[in-house]
């Protein structure tokens, strides 16, 4: 039987590819004819780039106005590295379910 903490780090891993991935085509069905994204604030106001936050809570630091390609970058490498991550939780699991007496 897959344990309890390898289901949670599968689903888990699935869950920040899916976000990630769905913030990437958010942000890149907002491409303007200049290359550039249309971000807007609250406000309405164009943005000139993104947030990167880390880590959130009392003791956050974060970045403003990241540039686009620079914030694309980090989005793809948080994808791959997720979906390294389920690769190995996947054969985990299946270590785990050969286990079985």
């Amino acid at each position: 039987m897959i344990s309890k903490e390898t289901a949670i780090d599968i689903a888990m891993a699935y869950r920040e590819i899916e976000a990630a991935k769905e913030l990437l085509a958010k942000i890149t069905d907002k491409f303007c004819r200049s290359g550039q994204p249309d971000i807007r604030d609250a406000f309405g106001r164009q943005q000139g780039g993104l947030q990167l936050g880390v880590p959130s809570g009392p003791s956050a630091h974060t970045c403003y106005n990241v540039p686009w390609p620079l914030a694309k970058v980090v989005i793809e490498a948080h994808i791959a590295a997720q979906e390294q991550v389920l690769a190995a939780m996947n054969a985990k699991a299946a270590i785990e379910c050969e286990a079985i007496p």
